[in-house]
């Protein structure tokens, strides 16, 4: 049905030629594609409304602040100015059964007083994807005025609605959820400290790329347990990165959806997005990241296997052996001689790798030898297989991408300031005070052929001294040509497992994390607990570490997203693993707890599917929750959040996750210890609860499908 609706008269400037449009007819499109209903102004061609069974109505916007598409198109008189589809009139749209398609001849201005010489055009397309349930969107743009086009948005999704209520409504990728309603919402507070602009403080922005930015991946979902909408491009590896901003509109309080792309399109030139999928589902965002999962499927690639023991451990230990002053008496942390002891507590709380970080001097090549206040090569190598037969693998971490000023030279390159890694408990501050340069640097690698070899040499030699596995310092991607970083690892690795074909390769991970899941089974990278289950859902490897120094409770909920634990207690004034698990009771119960849970339902952890919270219909305020699902069976990991004893109630529909002919299922409850506390027999739609928690106190309930 055509709804009435009269535009504001505009005037588009062509050439020395005023065109003036008059009030026209407005009205509306709609289509449905795989579900999603999909509604389009007939006249601006922009997205006015997309409705999908579940979630409902989870784009709603007014004519004049809907769009699809938006560029960047400085002038000299005006460099704000934008072409944009809101701003256009008379698009061409055409439609069939499984597509709309969106002509623009010319893009309208967001001012109409400006000349502007030529034009630019666009077209849109929204189809059908054959998994039946996605949409793919693609875009071009043609460029056949005089002026630049200096940046493109698209796909744009202004007016996106709270559908799962302002806190139940998140945002969610590889690296972390959020809520962009109550995040994004204006305060006092926010707009005082703002410069100049205090809408900036309405808006946020995201990247893909690596671990060093908080995205990780391209796919994103935003919804709530009653559904939503998921989206991703279909790039990889060194592909163009997206940058995704969300902004809360002070007009009518929705949230403006929106990948930019800084590019530039010369006069004559065309630009094409390639395809993005958008996938609306029912239920969680597990629901929606099934096509990305198939998608990092096609791609993903491993000539390495994970080694087992990463596969089935919680994680892994860090001692600090020093602070890097062998002259200081009081510098060594651990020596060689305590690895055996530090192994053997680590083993009695299921650790089983042991990262050994500051056992030599950083940013040296050829790579030398241990630091001699912590003891001789000997005493490392032996110290290091005592370990191993104590069924802990030891680890070194070396810094070797940068060079001092005495290696610096050796690859043409100077020291210039004192920017670098300095740092000790006893400078003010800490860390890079402007009077300390023990650790400046510049970066050597990962592409200069001397150093290439240099550290492949280091690594190899230590390899032959029983020290096959490797933890890396900063690893730096790139798409430049062999050698490079990936070609180095590759050969590390190669070397390591004729050796040991379990080693392991680990490393902080960077920029890519898509090309660097391919070599690395681990990483250590700095931070405490953040929600990656959609990247862990989805990658093998490699497995996302939680730093944790202290915190049972941080530790319990890395565990129960099967993030691997980087645990590395300390000492009160001193640095980083610098004490001992036991001094932390509270901590040290949590990690037997976790590793006993782990043995025993290990399938789960390691084949099972993880789909978080999605296994609710409602939100469950009272608990962390993460459940994995395994054909016709799952488990839900709970942590009582709680201030107080209390059994945690939740509303579960397992019939969206687990296969059940009878449409029953058998629950079976355990404590945090892995005992048996109780069983029963839930139907699909089940308001369930746990026995009586403790505060923080962990439980595990099973659900197996009755026949």
């Amino acid at each position: 049905m055509m709804k009435p609706a009269y535009r504001q008269m505009s005037a588009l400037i062509v050439g020395a030629l005023i065109v003036v449009a008059m009030p026209a007819l407005g009205g509306t499109v709609s289509q449905n594609i795989n579900g999603l209903q999909i509604t389009l102004d007939s006249d601006s061609g922009s997205i006015l409304r997309l409705a999908y069974s579940g979630p409902g109505v989870m784009l709603e916007s007014a004519p004049n602040r809907a769009s699809i598409i938006d560029l960047a198109y400085p002038i000299k008189a005006f460099e704000p100015l934008r072409l944009a589809s809101r701003f256009s009139i008379g698009a061409k749209i055409t439609t069939n059964a499984d597509s709309i398609s969106i002509h623009w001849d010319k893009l309208g201005p967001s001012r109409t007083n400006f000349f502007v010489a030529g034009n630019v055009s666009a077209s849109v397309r929204l189809r059908a994807h054959p998994d039946g349930k996605s949409v793919i969107m693609t875009a071009q743009v043609e460029n056949n005025s005089v002026n630049d086009i200096r940046q493109v948005i698209f796909p744009d999704f202004p007016g996106m609605q709270p559908f799962g209520g302002e806190l139940g409504t998140w945002f969610r990728t590889g690296g972390f959820s959020g809520l962009p309603f109550p995040e994004l919402a204006r305060t006092e507070a926010r707009e005082s400290t703002q410069y100049m602009i205090d809408t900036a403080a309405y808006a946020v922005e995201h990247k893909s790329g690596g671990m060093f930015n908080d995205m990780f991946l391209r796919w994103m979902d935003f919804g709530g347990l009653k559904g939503g909408m998921s989206l991703f491009p279909k790039r990889w590896g060194f592909d163009p990165p997206v940058t995704i901003r969300l902004q809360r509109s002070e007009a009518d309080t929705s949230i403006r959806l929106f990948n930019l792309n800084d590019v530039t399109i010369k006069k004559g030139e065309k630009w094409e997005s390639g395809e993005w999928v958008l996938t609306p589902h029912q239920h969680g965002w597990a629901g929606g990241i099934e096509p990305f999962r198939e998608w990092v499927k096609q791609h993903y690639q491993r000539e390495f296997p994970v080694p087992k023991r990463v596969r089935e451990g919680i994680g892994y230990r860090t001692a600090w052996m020093c602070q890097n002053q062998p002259k200081d008496p009081q510098d060594a942390v651990f020596k060689f001689s305590d690895l055996p002891a530090l192994a053997r507590e680590c083993a009695e709380h299921g650790i089983d790798e042991m990262v050994l970080w500051a056992w030599n001097k950083g940013f040296v090549l050829p790579l030398p030898g241990p630091y001699p206040h912590l003891g001789t090569a000997q005493e490392m190598s032996d110290a290091i297989k005592q370990c191993r037969k104590l069924g802990v693998n030891v680890v070194p971490f070396i810094s070797v991408l940068q060079a001092n000023p005495e290696t610096a030279p050796r690859y043409g390159l100077e020291v210039v300031n004192n920017n670098g890694w300095t740092y000790h408990t006893e400078l003010i501050p800490e860390w890079n005070p402007p009077y300390a340069s023990g650790f400046a640097c510049v970066q050597a690698g990962p592409c200069n052929k001397v150093w290439h070899d240099d550290v492949l040499a280091g690594v190899e030699d230590l390899a032959d001294r029983g020290i096959p596995s490797l933890c890396w310092d900063q690893f730096w991607t790139t798409p430049a040509p062999e050698p490079n970083m990936l070609s180095l690892a590759k050969e590390i690795r190669r070397h390591a497992r004729k050796i040991d074909p379990e080693s392991t390769f680990s490393g902080e991970e960077l920029w890519n994390i898509e090309m660097d899941s391919g070599i690395l089974d681990y990483t250590w990278d700095w931070g405490g607990y953040k929600d990656c289950k959609a990247f862990t859902s989805v990658f093998p490897s490699p497995r996302i570490n939680c730093c944790v120094s202290s915190s049972a409770l941080t530790v319990k909920k890395a565990f129960a997203d099967n993030m691997y634990l980087n645990v590395f207690p300390r000492k009160a004034g001193s640095i980083n693993g610098s004490d001992w698990i036991t001094n932390w009771p509270e901590m040290s119960v949590a990690l037997k707890q976790c590793a006993t849970l782990k043995r025993r339902f290990m399938n789960y952890f390691t084949d099972g599917k993880l789909i978080g919270d999605c296994i609710f219909s409602a939100p469950c305020a009272d608990a962390h929750a993460c459940a994995y699902t395994l054909e016709d069976k799952a488990i839900i990991v709970m942590v009582n959040l709680g201030p107080k004893r209390q059994k945690i109630r939740f509303n579960a529909d397992l019939e969206q996750w687990i296969r059940s002919s009878s449409g029953r299922y058998e629950a079976r409850q355990y404590n945090a210890e892995a005992k048996l506390v109780g069983t029963a027999r839930v139907p699909a739609k089940w308001r369930g609860q746990t026995h009586a928690l403790e505060p923080e106190e962990m439980t595990v309930i099973e659900l197996v499908a009755s026949q």
